[in-house]
């Protein structure tokens, strides 16, 4: 008996959920589908450059399951790559979290996507009630304290 796929923790939904290159059709059957925990993988991995240990901790899954799914969506992109294929990010088994920060002493936790659950928040570190979100939605994910992120703006 197979063992159920355990919940990855995402925390940005991809910015756009379709790639075609030019001459390939918008829909069909040839094309290349990215899960939503293969995708944040990606980011993690190879967008912001953060190890294996960090990446599969974010996750929540063990650096060996990091490895097989960075294998798999790796031989994903290079299969659309090389065949002109069209690529699709959707699906996968994942829940959504977000990160609290704090804007006095600059402590960072994970919170749930839940909007509910964060009606009466405070810093767990300093009890202040001046925090901000990151996550939760589209963007580069760079880091959270004005760093030089490497999206557009942070090129060159």
């Amino acid at each position: 008996m197979v063992r159920p796929v355990k919940p990855r923790t995402i925390s940005f939904l991809p910015p756009v959920k379709y790639f075609s290159p030019g001459d390939a059709p918008v829909s069909g059957v040839d094309g290349v589908n990215l899960s939503l925990d293969e995708w944040e993988a990606l980011r993690l991995k190879d967008y912001l450059g953060l190890d294996q240990e960090e990446c599969a901790r974010l996750m929540g899954v063990a650096q060996s399951s990091l490895q097989r799914i960075l294998a798999a969506v790796r031989m994903k992109l290079a299969s659309a790559m090389v065949e002109g294929k069209a690529i699709s990010i959707q699906g996968g088994t994942y829940h959504i979290v977000g990160h609290g920060f704090c804007r006095e002493c600059r402590h960072e936790w994970q919170f749930p996507s839940d909007p509910e659950s964060q009606k009466h928040w405070r810093c767990p570190s300093c009890g202040t009630g001046n925090i901000g979100r990151r996550g939760l939605g589209h963007g580069w994910g760079g880091p959270p304290w004005g760093g030089r992120g490497r999206g557009p703006e942070g090129q060159g």
